[in-house]
């Protein structure tokens, strides 16, 4: 059946229009967010490999930098190693000459006084100085000489009396520096039956023959060589000072009238 309206024309515009109904929309499926997660989570994983494989090449970078560097640096040591090693053996000596400068015994002057005091009726016939240290090879044969780690010298002769040997022992513990004499012997020579009679240079009959030492305790060498007398090795050569002995006269002639040797040897590595 067919539907009329009627109202007048005149109020047909102010009748209510029924409602239009509201048509429901269509529900859709969750694939399109899988999708968006999906994409997410590649970019995500692409961004990550990206930056991570820039890091790594930036620390391959700095790798073959730094292995450079160390390569140079190598290149520069060995360039400069001479000199260090030059720097090293000239410290070394430096501090050698300083040792030795410190361990120096003046012997010229201890020789000078000793040569001095010596009375002129006493003939020596040996003179050795050391310094009484390990690495000193002259000791002069006397059993008195070891006692006492100083510098020292040995004299062994003849006098014309026993009373001369101690006036002379006397006249040598003035000198200048000695802090002590030390006799080890003294005794006349004797002449067995039917034995040539030799001439002594200190006259004849059987004048006496002595052996005494001379030791220098105050010396500044001993602390400069403390280390040696502990037994251990020193880093500084320990020189010899002098062995010698009287030049035999010619022709029968007589030593020097104040009884000091005429000749001396050196041994090598002496100080003066």
């Amino acid at each position: 059946m067919r539907a009329v309206n009627l109202l007048p024309s005149d109020m047909r515009s102010a009748a209510p229009k029924s409602a239009r109904r509201a048509r429901p929309e269509p529900v859709q499926g969750i694939g399109a967010y899988v999708v968006l997660g999906s994409l997410a989570l590649c970019l995500a994983a692409l961004a990550g490999y990206v930056l991570l494989s820039n890091g790594v090449k930036q620390r391959q970078a700095d790798l073959v930098v730094a292995q450079q560097r160390a390569t140079t640096a190598d290149r520069k040591a060995v360039a400069l190693r001479p000199y260090a090693d030059f720097e090293a053996l000239a410290s070394a000596r430096v501090e050698t000459v300083r040792g030795l400068a410190a361990a120096r015994f003046d012997w010229e002057q201890a020789l000078r006084d000793i040569s001095h005091a010596v009375p002129s009726d006493v003939k020596l016939q040996s003179l050795n100085g050391d310094m009484g240290l390990p690495g000193a090879t002259g000791s002069g044969g006397d059993p008195l000489r070891g006692s006492i780690a100083a510098p020292a010298i040995t004299l062994a002769g003849c006098a014309s009396s026993h009373a001369n040997v101690a006036r002379m022992m006397s006249r040598i513990k003035t000198v200048d520096g000695v802090t002590r004499v030390s006799l080890s012997k003294t005794e006349a020579a004797a002449t067995q039956a039917g034995a040539t009679t030799s001439v002594s240079p200190c006259g004849k009959g059987n004048p006496p023959t002595f052996s005494l030492v001379v030791f220098f305790e105050r010396s500044a060498a001993i602390a400069a060589l403390a280390p040696a007398t502990a037994g251990t090795a020193s880093s500084v050569p320990v020189p010899n000072a002098v062995n010698g002995t009287p030049a035999t006269p010619a022709d029968g002639a007589a030593p020097p009238a104040d009884g000091t040797a005429t000749t001396t040897s050196t041994t090598p590595g002496a100080t003066p």
